[in-house]
């Protein structure tokens, strides 16, 4: 058996400093690239989202100009 993996369900069980620490940044490893992605989507949709609304203005503006 793996001394690495550890049954969390089991109450009795209590984990070194080092397993926890093993757990931890097992849990987390990914979040820093989740995080990345999440924020890079964001800005593509409000890049694009503005570039939408500027597109709007400008027709406005030549629909106000041409009255």
């Amino acid at each position: 058996m793996d001394p690495n993996r550890v049954n969390l369900a089991d109450p009795d069980f209590e984990p070194t400093d080092e397993q926890l620490q093993t757990l931890s940044k097992r849990a987390f490893a990914d979040v820093a690239r989740q995080h990345a992605d999440a924020l890079q989507r964001l800005e593509a949709a409000i890049a694009e989202r503005r570039k939408a609304v500027l597109e709007r203005v400008q027709r406005l503006r030549g629909a106000a100009t041409a009255r």
